[in-house]
């Protein structure tokens, strides 16, 4: 999977109508950082990475590919399903074969 987050980023900045300097303001990340992400340079430093995707209200995968991550976050999910009341969950005990 490639690393997309310069169009991804650009999007977002246009949806969101928000400047780079907003965001680098925000989230302290350099507007340096964030330019050279623009041109589709692959973060170094994850935290900031991280920083700005939660600024932006997505997901670092979102962030970073352009797409939903497949595997639903357990926060998503307790947020959204269980809160909801769409799952049930059981939980039981199981032992080894080892009598652990």
């Amino acid at each position: 999977m490639k690393v997309q987050i310069g169009p991804v980023l650009k999007k977002l900045l246009k949806d969101r109508r928000m400047t780079l300097k907003e965001v680098s303001t925000a989230t302290s990340v350099p507007s340096s950082t964030l330019s050279e992400w623009l041109n589709n340079r692959s973060p170094k430093n994850p935290e900031q990475t991280l920083k700005v995707a939660q600024y932006l209200e997505v997901s670092l995968h979102y962030l970073l590919f352009g797409e939903e991550d497949h595997q639903e976050p357990l926060t998503k999910i307790l947020k959204e399903d269980v809160f909801s009341g769409t799952f049930e969950i059981n939980i039981k005990r199981v032992r080894s074969k080892n009598g652990d």
